[in-house]
């Protein structure tokens, strides 16, 4: 397959993963990506990028505004944004209107609406458009889904996600609802939204939850209290979710918990779960631990399946996502996670935020639809999205 000719837009940390996730690609002979162009507002870190690069591929052209990227780089085919939130649908319909293939970290974009209007220009562009969600491609992930769809652990049932830890650092920009949309229920609880789906393999309904901001202040030194600034994102999240087939799924996080933490992830069917700690668990107490799970799992694939989940070997979860993506602008098919896959997952999110701003119960459905917007209102107004 002849390499895709990609444009990286964002030179950030995510993106040093993914350029990191290229070499690997490149280093097991799955050379289905040549970054052609990087762009970033700050010029000195997209050459430091663009030397990455060019250790194991072509030099890279660098640019500092994507529409001069567009325009200048003709053999662009496809770009992979690596921006902040309140980017991601600006750049993202900027580069569909052009006609270019569009993979966007996740999430979406910073508010429902901003990603409905991503999915438009796709859909009017006719124009592949994938969201880089890793979680579900790891190969942990893998094999507990192939747990559950095998019947391993009977009908799902319910579903625990808990996790507490004293998380008081600065986050630089995602500490703040106008860049980030939300706090960490958004920014990582997005791939927690999709794990949920993926297993579950089915649609949630109903969302019932409470936010809080306990600390007004993020801290170059939590311990010390030193160093403060003020922010207006969440720290504690407590929902519940009801999916079809009357699976619940209880998830909370809350990173204003000092003392000892904790990480509580098990997924319960009528004939066993998967504890994501200790692995597969039968109603007789029996267990698999992870490795060995995977090993299982492994094992029961064909060598065909083996490499359309995991090329030349490769098992790093970002390098099969932007192989995937390849694939799919190639073959001009849906990519496994789509715009409406991650608009979805996103949803999940902003229903937290937004029962818990209207205190009461939302429905997927309405949120999906945009009928309650009170929690990304004053987001969308300061965008002009309103």
């Amino acid at each position: 397959m002849e390499a895709l000719k990609l444009g990286l837009i964002g030179c950030g940390s995510i993106a040093g993963a993914h350029v990191a996730a290229m070499r690997e690609l490149w280093e097991n002979e799955r050379r289905a990506i040549e970054v052609v162009a990087v762009c970033d507002v700050d010029e000195q870190r997209a050459q430091e990028r663009a030397q990455e690069l060019a250790s194991f591929q072509g030099t890279p052209e660098v640019y500092t505004d994507v529409e001069r990227m567009l325009k200048r780089v003709k053999a662009i085919e496809a770009v992979d944004i690596c921006t902040q939130h309140v980017e991601h649908h600006t750049i993202a319909i900027a580069c569909l209107q052009e006609g270019v293939d569009v993979t966007i970290e996740k999430p979406l974009a910073i508010t429902l609406r901003a990603g409905r209007k991503i999915l438009e220009a796709a859909r009017d562009g006719q124009r592949i458009l994938a969201v880089a969600e890793n979680y579900r491609r790891s190969l942990e992930e893998r094999a507990r889904n192939w747990a559950v769809r095998t019947g391993r652990i009977g009908e799902p049932r319910s579903f625990y996600w808990q996790q507490a830890s004293h998380a008081m650092g600065k986050w630089a920009w995602r500490n703040f609802k106008g860049i980030a949309g939300g706090g960490w229920v958004l920014d990582g609880g997005v791939h927690h939204a999709d794990l949920f789906r993926y297993h579950l393999g089915t649609e949630a309904q109903q969302v019932f939850a409470t936010v809080r901001q306990f600390e007004p202040y993020r801290y170059d030194d939590p311990q010390g209290r030193t160093g403060a600034w003020n922010v207006d994102v969440e720290d504690a999240t407590f929902a519940q979710v009801h999916f079809d087939n009357n699976v619940v799924v209880s998830w909370s996080w809350q990173g204003s918990a000092p003392g000892t933490g904790f990480d509580a992830r098990v997924l319960y069917g009528s004939d066993g779960c998967l504890h994501w700690h200790s692995g597969l668990w039968g109603r007789d107490e029996s267990n698999l631990d992870n490795e060995t799970l995977v090993r299982e799992f492994m094992e029961s694939m064909s060598a065909d399946a083996k490499e359309e989940l995991f090329p030349g070997g490769v098992t790093s979860a970002i390098a099969t996502e932007l192989y995937e993506f390849a694939l799919a602008v190639r073959d001009r098919r849906v990519p496994e996670v789509d715009g409406l896959e991650g608009y979805k997952a996103e949803a999940l999110c902003m229903a937290v935020f937004e029962s818990a701003h209207a205190n009461r119960p939302v429905s997927l459905r309405e949120i999906e639809r945009l009928e309650l917007e009170g929690y990304q209102q004053e987001i969308n107004e300061a965008l002009g999205l309103a």
